[in-house]
């Protein structure tokens, strides 16, 4: 029986179909050649409006079920982590090792680390760390699914990070099939937990993101491409004009904003990471309600996707307060994410953004992004009504070795303290161009690019492994590939 060429791309939840796929890459395989199939794999595929949206017929749709290492595959992994800990590669790697030996999550880091360099010594190493699990374990059910499509190409959208990706990125090890990975984050090569997988391909931000791939996960310089951020194309054409959004009396109108007040954005976080918003919105309620600020303002709570408007019924009615969870709800991914980013919410945060005086957030993406709109942003480093631990207390987040990269070009202002938030929202909005040049310098080097085209240089990447793969000609994307970095 002869194939089709085929594509794999894994969608693990609805992060993923916002910054991965509904940027293009899926319009941009299936014209890169007329016989191409496209299998989908993502939990959304259980949702009749996900599936609708992406039906053509050469794609086709397979469930991405949970995944969670167990027996073999588990102790494999616990060996690959505490080896991975136990070097603190990064400063962000010593605090996570800090805090996993506080919470008593992993143990014995040393010994398991001491034993595979004994008796197998290429699962400490970067380029090799996961050999060893690759050859031992196999995925049954996605041992079949190659077995039905004999997919030419894997494109990931996570590099090994997300467990649900995991057995077809090792199946696809396991069998010689090309994989590449498009990273979605900045944070991924040294915050984590565990280090990322090694693919034949991977797509990054920026050059820093490049470096940290070779120097802390083995990668070789012609392994990458530097093609920006697909997911702040958006951003960067509304500053030209070419994808204009709201005017701020109707951003106002649709929040429900008054127009005649200043506008401080609080974007929350996992509760699991920072759960004292609470204490926050109260001190800048407070503030406002005083009229500490020099100018009278309102407070806007933008919900992190994984977070629960529930644990705000506390603020329901109070003056000036406007919290929202601007996503479609969806099912529920093997991570537990149950919502979609849809381009409607992509741009309703950019508006969000640029119409914004200030932006308050525990140490987040959303800092980036300010940036781009030269939006003033304040941090919070304080917890509760007590301080925790320094393992478990957000002042942590501000030594985490990506996080540097903002608060060194200082382009943020970080409150230790309570009356430090109000203190530095309340100087931004006297003067918001405090700052300006290292907002400037964050966004020259985080994205890079600033033409809106970084999907166009990711599609461009995907679509030349896949000519390179299957030795195939095909149709570039308009972006030519002379604008994607390698080092």
């Amino acid at each position: 029986m002869t194939h089709p060429p085929t594509v794999f791309v894994s969608i693990p939840h609805g992060g993923a179909a916002g910054n991965v796929l509904r940027t293009g890459l899926a319009s941009a395989l299936l014209e890169a050649t007329d016989d191409l199939r496209v299998v989908l794999l993502s939990p959304l595929v259980k949702d009749p409006a996900f599936t609708a949206e992406f039906a053509h017929p050469r794609v086709v749709f397979e469930d991405l079920p949970p995944h969670r290492p167990h027996g073999l595959e588990a102790r494999l992994l616990a060996i690959v982590q505490a080896g991975y800990l136990a070097s603190e590669v990064t400063e962000s790697v010593r605090i996570r090792r800090a805090e996993a030996i506080a919470k008593g999550t992993i143990r014995w880091m040393r010994t398991k680390r001491a034993l595979a360099r004994a008796f197998a010594p290429s699962m400490v190493q970067p380029a090799t760390r996961w050999n060893v699990s690759d050859r031992l374990v196999s995925h049954p059910a996605a041992e079949a699914l190659f077995d039905r499509y004999q997919p030419v190409l894997y494109v990931a959208s996570n590099p090994g990070l997300i467990f649900s990706e995991l057995p077809l990125l090792r199946t696809a090890a396991r069998r010689g099939v090309r994989s590449m990975a498009v990273d979605p984050s900045w944070d991924n090569f040294t915050n984590k937990l565990l280090p990322v997988r090694r693919v034949n391909r991977l797509v990054v931000w920026n050059n820093l993101m490049r470096d940290q791939a070779i120097d802390l996960h083995g990668y070789q310089a012609d392994e990458i491409r530097v093609a920006g951020v697909p997911q702040f194309d958006g951003y960067f054409r509304s500053l030209r004009g070419a994808q204009p959004g709201l005017n701020r009396d109707a951003f106002f109108r649709k929040i429900g904003a008054d127009p005649a007040r200043r506008l401080i954005t609080v974007t929350t976080t996992p509760r699991e990471l920072y759960p004292h918003h609470d204490h926050v919105l109260r001190v800048l309620m407070a503030a406002v309600a005083a009229n500490r600020f020099p100018h009278s303002a309102q407070v806007l709570v933008r919900l992190h996707p994984r977070d629960d408007i529930d644990a705000y019924r506390e603020f329901s009615g109070v003056p000036n307060l406007l919290i929202e969870k601007p996503f479609r709800p969806t099912v529920t991914a093997g991570d537990g994410l149950a919502v979609d980013i849809m381009p409607e919410h992509q741009q309703h945060l950019a508006d969000t953004l640029r119409h914004s005086d200030v932006v308050v957030n525990v140490a987040s993406t959303i800092a980036i992004e300010a940036c781009i709109f030269d939006t003033p942003v304040v941090n919070v480093s304080f917890d509760g009504e007590d301080a925790s631990d320094f393992e478990r207390s957000a002042r942590r987040y501000y030594r985490f070795t990506h996080y540097v990269n903002i608060t060194r070009h200082h382009a943020v202002r970080v409150a230790e303290r309570p009356e430090q938030l109000v203190e530095w929202v309340g100087k931004y909005l006297q003067d918001p161009a405090l700052d300006r040049k290292g907002r400037r310098a964050v966004v020259d080097e985080q994205c890079q690019f600033h033409d809106g085209r970084s999907a166009e240089r990711v599609a461009a990447c995907v679509v030349d492994e896949l000519a390179d793969a299957a030795g195939m000609s095909v149709t570039s994307p308009s972006c030519a590939a002379s604008l994607v970095s390698s080092r």
